[in-house]
């Protein structure tokens, strides 16, 4: 059901022509005007106990060949007021409705407590929202109709953007808190751009510009998400690529987006260089990785990428630059990690040339209590607690925030060793 949810006013109506688009309405009430323009099927009449007995005999009038019903609303001059003035609002509201709100003669907290109640209805009760509008009375000039009546233009402006740049920043907040770009990816998808200068569409537009970003982001970090660090680096050089490249023309095009978009460069990973090919500088990009999953509570997949991360140090430390991903070079680094464990605990281990390279490393004991309780948290999330020898959630978390720190210890004895 389409619904208009209005505030009745206790002002002075005076005479005034309401314009949408091509549509015009002279009256003095804006909720005929909105019941002509936009055809609810329910208008809703929020009115004080002033309003009923001033403005709203006239209103209702004016909505006779138009559905309406009353609702009865506090002055709003306490908290509790003000809490059941938004209980009111919101419990008008079913999960299949299309709600219009308008806050032409919302009266001084109402405007903003109306905002709040439009993203709750769409949030949380499920609802859509087809406009926030407001009928600018003080904007247009006085004119004379065909019957000699000073009238006022007064153009209806639909704020709903507002909301949309709303939108914006709750998916930049979960892309920055979260590693999260799916809301951004959605946002640009569905067109939802807030205060665009111009038109959209035709070629080579702002909007592919935003677009390119958008898709950089997300391919960025579903990498991370997935714990695959070679396309974590290159899709975050990609997205410095695209910002550095098009920030002229977003703050000129989307200007409100721009201070948003802004918080996207202080993500750190997105600031190196990941190469794809082996070396100890990809390693200290993966280490940021791994740090920035761990900051974003990516846990399984840092402990994961940890475990794999270290593999792969072993092979850069025994100069296998150009093997690092042969799978016989990775099981034969497993081993050598897996035999100075072994090694520590004083019991039977097979030594390789890799084994007898890490034992002659300065206080080599560390390197496998590293590998060890990397191993450990990761074996401990991969099977899901589902173990006799397992640890409480306080403790692997404890364990899982000191991982960038574990590693980069191990990536300074390898490297100088």
């Amino acid at each position: 059901m389409r619904k208009c949810f209005s505030f009745v006013g206790t002002g002075e109506l005076k005479p005034a022509r309401y314009t949408l688009g091509k549509n015009r309405s002279d009256t003095c009430v804006i909720q005929q005007a909105l019941a002509e323009f936009y055809q609810p099927d329910l208008t809703v009449l929020f009115v004080t106990g002033k309003a009923r007995t001033g403005n709203l005999p006239k209103v209702i009038t004016s909505l006779k060949e138009h559905p309406y019903t009353v609702i009865d609303i506090p002055d709003g001059q306490t908290d509790t007021e003000l809490w059941e003035i938004f209980n009111k609002i919101s419990g008008q509201v079913s999960p299949e409705d299309e709600i219009l709100l308008d806050i032409t003669h919302a009266y001084r907290f109402m405007p903003f407590l109306a905002f709040l109640t439009a993203l709750y209805i769409r949030e949380v009760a499920g609802a859509g929202l087809c406009g926030v509008v407001y009928g600018a009375y003080e904007a247009g000039e006085d004119i004379c109709d065909s019957d000699g009546q000073t009238r006022r233009i007064s153009p209806i402006s639909d704020l709903a953007s507002f909301l949309t740049l709303a939108d914006w920043m709750m998916a930049v907040r979960s892309f920055v808190s979260f590693a999260d770009a799916g809301g951004i990816k959605a946002m640009v998808s569905e067109n939802r751009v807030p205060g665009a200068s111009h038109s959209m569409t035709g070629e080579n537009t702002p909007y592919d510009t935003l677009s390119n970003l958008a898709s950089s982001l997300h391919q960025f970090t579903s990498a991370v998400q997935l714990a695959r660090p070679i396309e974590a680096g290159s899709s975050g050089v990609e997205v410095l690529k695209n910002l550095a490249q098009f920030r002229n023309e977003i703050e000129s095009d989307f200007p409100a987006l721009s201070p948003v978009l802004e918080k996207i460069t202080k993500v750190p990973p997105l600031t190196q260089v990941t190469s794809p090919s082996p070396s100890w500088n990809t390693l200290k990009s993966q280490l940021l990785v791994i740090s920035y999953q761990v900051e974003k509570g990516l846990y399984l997949q840092a402990a994961e990428l940890a475990r794999e991360w270290m593999v792969s140090a072993v092979i850069c430390h025994q100069g296998l630059f150009s093997s690092w991903l042969k799978e016989t070079v990775r099981r034969d680094a497993e081993d050598a990690l897996h035999a100075l464990t072994l090694k520590k605990k004083r019991k039977p281990y097979r030594s390789s040339p890799m084994v007898k390279r890490l034992e002659r490393i300065n206080d080599w004991e560390k390197i496998a209590d590293t590998w060890q309780k990397i191993a450990r948290i990761r074996n401990d999330l991969a099977h899901c607690g589902m173990r006799e020898n397992r640890a409480d959630t306080k403790t692997l978390e404890s364990n899982i925030l000191s991982i960038p720190e574990d590693l980069e210890v191990f990536y300074q004895k390898l490297r100088s060793a």
